[in-house]
């Protein structure tokens, strides 16, 4: 799909967790993207326009285009969580590969934080039948790393999609949860991925957060073995602004 410029007005803002809000746009009836995909944002600044780029938190088969983003307190995001609704902006997209290739019969996604957003773009997609929805005989699961139970973007929903889709499996890990947690404990590392994927050979692992993440994922995986074909990687660059 080509990527095209258009103009669109913001319509809502969703806080998700403490510090991340989705911001929810128009979309225009012919812009059409692949779950996972991602855009390039103008929004109009106090002396000329802010850019930056984002993942599509929404899927093809929602009538909007979102994203979610943590805010920074950095000039970008503090114009961004002070526009009004109805202000135009301008984007450019879609652009980018981290998206479900055909063919694949298992795939892990080992993300953190804001880093989901492509997986529940990905996931709600499936969920909505989009492409023909879920393939028959895939396996997906999530290994998504978080601070506590409250930092957890999407987690309801992604809980109830992956209890409803036959094949997909949540595995949340977090480095500061409450006493009751009897989950993982710490940070997505080799001694998890070995205990959750035992045939870890056997995956195709897509990766996505900010690049120091990115790049710790790809060493637990190089240990493993796993050959740099069977990863996707997905660095959110300029996550810090």
């Amino acid at each position: 799909m080509p990527a095209v410029k258009f103009a669109t007005k913001l319509v809502e803002k969703h806080p998700r967790t403490p510090g991340i809000t989705t911001f929810r746009f128009e979309r225009p009836g012919d812009y059409q993207f692949k779950p996972g995909q991602w855009f390039v944002i103008d929004i109009p600044g106090s002396h000329e326009p802010l850019t930056k780029h984002f993942t599509h938190s929404s899927s093809p088969t929602e009538p909007f285009l979102e994203f979610t983003t943590r805010l920074t307190g950095s000039d970008f995001k503090n114009t961004l969580d002070g526009l009004a609704m109805g202000t135009e902006v301008r984007m450019e997209g879609p652009f980018g590969a981290f998206t479900i290739r055909e063919g694949l019969r298992k795939i892990a996604f080992l993300t953190g934080g804001i880093g989901v957003t492509p997986v529940r773009s990905i996931l709600r997609s499936l969920a909505d039948g989009y492409g023909g929805g879920m393939p028959e005989g895939l396996q997906l699961t999530i290994l998504f790393g978080n601070v506590s139970e409250q930092t957890i973007t999407f987690g309801d929903e992604l809980a109830a999609i992956a209890g409803s889709l036959p094949g997909v499996r949540l595995v949340n890990i977090l480095s500061d949860p409450s006493d009751s947690w009897t989950g993982h404990r710490g940070r997505i590392d080799r001694e998890i991925v070995g205990a959750e994927l035992p045939d870890a050979s056997e995956w195709t692992y897509y990766v996505s957060g900010p690049p120091p993440m990115v790049e710790a994922m790809r060493n637990i995986l190089s240990e493993l073995e796993i050959p740099r074909k069977q990863m996707v990687l997905e660095n959110f660059e300029g996550y810090a602004s």
